[in-house]
């Protein structure tokens, strides 16, 4: 029986993907330890990006950092989430997806996603900022959430506080913002697999 036990576990250790035992253990895969986008990288945050380079293009996946941090099963923490988006957002090179779809896409949730769209939309189409109680019912969050979207968005110098605008008070820092389609992706698409694997698409 103990023979049998051993086969047992042994074979699962050796069937595991890489991911998984990133899951089961805490390791990095290969390709990704040696990926030079990583060096300056340690403990959770160096997990954390190690999956999503590990993660990105397979079934077209632009993953995000949200569900990277929900996969390894860390308390969500903006400012994690902001220590590890800054660093992705100066290292191109991590990977052809950022390069493709640029760091905005991985680096947002999708309520950061949506609210971004909806002031940047109106600004696009010369119409009057939304206010905080509009972009709480479009979005469906609640207004306090609304504030720290945007104040996320100005973080990332993608919004910029101009309380002249009136309203919610924030407008795109760049003309390609008011323009997002083509760079910063607001649109995103979550998968969930059966193996329980959740990754993001465009």
């Amino acid at each position: 029986m103990r023979l049998k036990i051993c086969l047992a576990v042994c074979l699962a250790a050796v069937s595991a993907s890489p991911m998984q035992r990133v899951l089961a253990q805490g390791t990095v895969p290969t390709a990704a330890a040696e990926n030079p986008g990583l060096a300056a990288l340690q403990g959770n945050d160096r997990r954390v990006v190690a999956y999503l380079v590990d993660d990105w293009g397979k079934d077209s996946a632009d993953t995000s950092i949200d569900i990277a941090m929900n996969a390894l099963k860390l308390q969500p923490s903006d400012e994690m989430r902001f220590r590890i988006g800054n660093h992705i957002k100066n290292h191109p090179e991590l990977h052809a997806v950022l390069r493709q779809w640029g760091w905005e896409t991985i680096v947002l949730t999708p309520d950061e996603k949506l609210v971004a769209r909806t002031i940047v939309n109106a600004e696009r189409d010369k119409k009057a900022p939304p206010s905080r109680a509009e972009i709480s019912r479009i979005v469906h969050i609640s207004e306090k959430d609304v504030d720290r979207a945007a104040a996320t968005l100005a973080r990332y110098e993608i919004l910029k506080v101009d309380r002249s605008v009136g309203r919610i008070g924030y407008v795109a820092t760049k003309p390609r913002y008011v323009n997002w389609q083509q760079w910063l992706d607001l649109q995103f698409h979550r998968v969930s697999l059966g193996s329980g694997r959740t990754f993001s698409v465009d």
